[in-house]
């Protein structure tokens, strides 16, 4: 156990394409002394509701191995995990891990997994998904990434006040610039196909009148190439 910090508070989401298809799960972890630590994971074949309980379980994994404050709290927009951790389990254990219908429960791997991870005086607490709460909207980047194939895992520990000091500490706006820009890195690096509206929303100019033509065009570092007429293709431009 790390006795040096102190953990405060934590946060989980999982993403899903398809449902069932490629998904993805996103924990973060938020310490007294302001550092941070972001876990990640994805599955090709899975369901959004498995995302999620994985999400919980690789935190609550992680949370064993530190102090944490006297009521933390857990937050997640599944209602699923947090009915199912505080509520429905008590009575699928008494049957037997059945439903009240005398059906197997769904999942039930998984919900073994993180009965087994239980933290005494753990609060699960519901916030409302794509509501702008800051650590539900970094968890959900990073499920819906690896979802795609894409990390963009970041850690703040133990005073390393680098990179991620910078992000957290400079302007909004230029927060939000950096962002966009690490991840275009990301997607050109993947070589990742984008929609003209998901290229869009990436560059924030949503009226941008080359990506409504599919003309190929220039954006700081980087070359936006259409393919087909149907999707784009970031490259990094050559110095």
């Amino acid at each position: 156990m790390n006795n040096d910090i102190i953990a405060i508070e934590a946060a989980t989401d999982g993403a899903c394409s398809g449902n069932p298809g490629p998904g993805g799960w996103g924990g973060l972890i938020i310490f007294d002394d302001k550092s941070e630590l972001e876990i990640g994971g994805s599955e090709q074949n899975t369901t959004n509701n498995r995302m999620e309980l994985t999400a919980a379980i690789k935190t609550l994994e992680k949370l064993k191995n530190f102090k944490l404050k006297k009521n933390f709290k857990l937050r997640t927009d599944s209602k699923y995990v947090i009915e199912g951790y505080t509520k429905w389990i008590i009575n699928w254990k008494r049957n037997g891990w059945k439903t009240s219908a005398g059906k197997s429960v769904q999942n039930f791997d998984l919900w073994q997994k993180i009965d087994q991870l239980r933290i005494n005086g753990l609060i699960m607490e519901y916030v409302k998904g794509h509501s702008g709460d800051k650590q539900n909207d970094r968890v959900d980047a990073i499920a819906t990434n690896y979802s795609k194939g894409i990390s963009i895992i970041r850690n703040l520990k133990e005073a390393d006040y680098s990179v991620d000091f910078f992000e957290k500490n400079a302007p909004t706006e230029i927060q939000k610039l950096f962002s966009r820009n690490e991840l275009i890195q990301k997607f050109a690096e993947k070589k990742y196909l984008l929609s003209s509206l998901e290229l869009s929303n990436l560059l924030g100019e949503e009226n941008h009148s080359e990506i409504n033509q599919y003309l190929l065009f220039e954006w700081r570092n980087w070359k936006l190439i259409p393919k087909e007429k149907k999707y784009w293709i970031i490259e990094k431009k050559q110095s």
